[in-house]
């Protein structure tokens, strides 16, 4: 039965390389054989014009005389664009020997030294349950899947899974497993901060308010723990608060033995926020100039609306918003003056225009790679979208 298969597809294989070979292709006029016909029309019209008297008989014999020259030309291409396909055909025909010969001499010749044939089938059931030493990765996830699923308070199975799902780039599945691995176990430093961890990569580096917090919990409950300090001090320094960034990355360090895998990126992290700093006055300047054009809604300024007419109210937002649309148009501001403004546009029910604002702010920030972060992180926390 197995040598039936094996023929089967080798013929298939056969015919999927000898099929697009042995198409006659669609005859077509050339461009050659087309101008052909026009060179032959153009001799029989001087003909005809001579018989009427219209041109000259030493015009018309020039005009036969370079009519003619052509004509000869795009014969000869003619021929030379059969000659061209014969040898194409004559080539056709060794590649499909080639193919019939090739394909099962090589085949059978590679299934004979590396084939098994005698081997009896395995299920994926029957894969499942050996030894783990033995399994793959994909047999070894499975066998755990199926184990969770059939007891779904099985806390070694979670344990086990969840980091397997980080590294496979499963970060919504790894969020799950330590969800319920905080669940069965309870919430530890560790369990809190790998929970954090899977959610900073679900979010593609950005830590979120989420995140924050979990790692705030994790620190309080072992302060000396080195991956919620690591993940808060990213979230410093992508909120722009430099200087605690700078010594939340320093304390690290100074806590950390020499050798630790995270020191060097925090040493890349405390140089990048100096040049950022260094920068800073040059930036905050030219804030303060911008600052007096016109501000957008505060929350504050929202809710001290609360107490206007509804139209009055509604009047006020509307011409702080669109204040504050134009100038960012116009003369572009912060990640954070464009998160305002969508959040804003929510505020007076215009889902739509926020996000439209979304894809202006990526598009005025697309040199701001942690600008571009923090729209993305509000956009989904807002629930728009940040497809660009």
């Amino acid at each position: 039965m197995f040598w039936i298969f094996a023929g089967l597809l080798t013929a298939l294989a056969i015919m999927v390389v000898l099929y697009p070979l042995s198409r006659k292709k669609k005859k077509l006029d050339s461009a050659d054989a087309y101008d052909l016909t026009v060179y032959k029309s153009q001799l029989q019209e001087i003909e005809a014009d001579v018989e009427r008297g219209q041109i000259a008989a030493s015009e018309a014999d020039a005009a036969r005389a370079e009519v003619a020259r052509r004509l000869i030309y795009t014969q000869d291409a003619l021929e030379a664009e059969k000659t061209a396909a014969s040898s194409n055909a004559g080539a056709i025909k060794i590649s499909s020997l080639l193919a019939l010969l090739i394909v099962p001499i090589v085949g059978g010749s590679l299934y004979y030294h590396m084939g098994k044939p005698d081997l009896s089938a395995q299920p994926l059931a029957q894969r499942l349950t050996k030894d783990p030493e033995q399994q793959t990765l994909i047999e070894r996830v499975a066998s755990v899947e199926r184990v969770l699923k059939a007891n779904p308070d099985d806390l070694r199975g979670w344990k086990l899974i969840a980091p397997i799902y980080l590294t496979m780039r499963r970060p919504d599945d790894a969020i799950r497993a330590y969800n319920n691995v905080v669940r069965l176990e309870g919430e530890s430093a560790q369990n809190l901060s790998d929970l954090g961890e899977a959610m900073v990569v679900s979010e593609g580096g950005v830590v979120s308010q989420k995140a924050i917090d979990l790692f705030l919990q994790a620190n309080k409950l072992d302060h000396i723990a080195p991956k919620p300090r690591f993940f808060l001090a990213i979230a410093l320094g992508q909120q722009d608060k430099i200087a605690q960034a700078i010594e939340a990355w320093q304390g690290l360090i100074a806590d950390s033995k020499p050798d630790s895998a995270w020191v060097p990126f925090a040493k890349n992290q405390i140089a990048a926020l100096e040049k950022k700093r260094a920068d800073a006055p040059q930036a905050s300047q030219t804030t303060q100039q911008e600052v007096p054009l016109t501000k957008g809604p505060t929350q504050e300024d929202i809710d001290n609306a609360a107490q206007m007419d509804a139209n009055d109210r509604q009047a006020m937002i509307e011409t702080m918003v669109s204040s504050l649309s134009e100038r960012l148009e116009t003369d572009g501001g912060t990640a954070e003056q464009w998160v305002q403004l969508i959040r804003a546009e929510l505020v007076l029910k215009r889902p739509d225009k926020a996000a439209k604002t979304v894809q202006k702010a990526l598009q005025a920030l697309g040199s701001d790679v942690e600008g571009m972060e923090k729209i993305k992180a509000a956009a989904r926390s807002l629930g728009l979208s940040a497809n660009q």
